[in-house]
């Protein structure tokens, strides 16, 4: 391995004005690729200081997702890698959902993943190269267990996963690359909320009794955004500390 795994590459990260989407873009900068952030928080990515460029943007707008990762690749040429970070669940208990709850939380964490993918991805076919990194959650693989009331954001990133592995099978041959990462329950400043007995309930399901670290997701990325991934592609990877199991 090289010191600088991704230099000269050029990577859009979806969500990098949260918490998880800044730690990835710290991540690929420092191995040498310049970041695009996407995200609908124009002041979280103007604080975001791994970013090159920063394009504030509806996700689920799918005009708006296509003009934003155009100026992305005028300006750079093209597009190497893509992270699909961005999403986010509700609780809300299937009996009672409302329309509008199934809705939002499949347009926030699946109807995204297809507007950028859809957008960024002619790049990647022109010049034959690309990786595409998605991040699913451990409740589309082993259901809600960590959170009651999940049905929707399940669904939905299920939805992710069996786009990524059918995406994967199609652009195969033209050098791109699809995979999943499904975290678990990650050490993100909103886990300080937790009271002591839903912390304990929380790692009580969790075979390693750890909590998921940010930059092990956002190193995980850069692994199958470098070379050394060429040969890896629609793989579902839990980062769950066993879970899922």
């Amino acid at each position: 391995m090289t010191a600088v795994r991704l230099s000269g590459k050029r990577a859009i990260v979806t969500g990098a004005a949260g918490a998880l989407g800044t730690v990835i873009a710290e991540h690929l900068a420092a191995e040498g690729a310049r970041v695009a952030g996407l995200d609908l928080n124009a002041e979280g990515l103007d604080k975001n200081g791994a970013l090159a460029l920063a394009a504030p943007v509806d996700l689920t707008d799918f005009a708006a997702v296509q003009a934003a990762v155009g100026t992305v690749t005028d300006a750079w040429g093209g597009v190497d890698i893509l992270v699909n970070g961005a999403g986010g669940g509700a609780v809300a208990f299937f009996h009672e959902m409302s329309y509008e709850t199934w809705t939002t939380q499949v347009d926030r964490n699946l109807t995204t993943v297809f507007n950028v993918t859809r957008a960024a991805l002619p790049s990647m076919l022109a010049q034959s190269h690309g990786r595409i990194v998605n991040i699913a959650s451990v409740a589309a693989i082993a259901g809600g267990r960590l959170v009651r009331g999940a049905t929707a954001y399940a669904a939905a990133k299920a939805g992710v996963v069996g786009l990524t592995k059918a995406l994967a099978i199609e652009v195969a041959e033209q050098g791109v690359t699809v995979n999943c990462i499904a975290p678990g329950a990650q050490a993100t400043p909103g886990r300080d909320r937790d009271t002591p007995e839903r912390r304990e309930a929380l790692l009580g399901q969790i075979p390693t009794r750890l909590l998921g670290q940010p930059g092990d997701l956002a190193e995980t990325i850069v692994f199958l955004a470098s070379p050394a991934a060429v040969n890896i592609t629609g793989v579902i990877l839990p980062l769950d500390g066993g879970h899922s199991i």
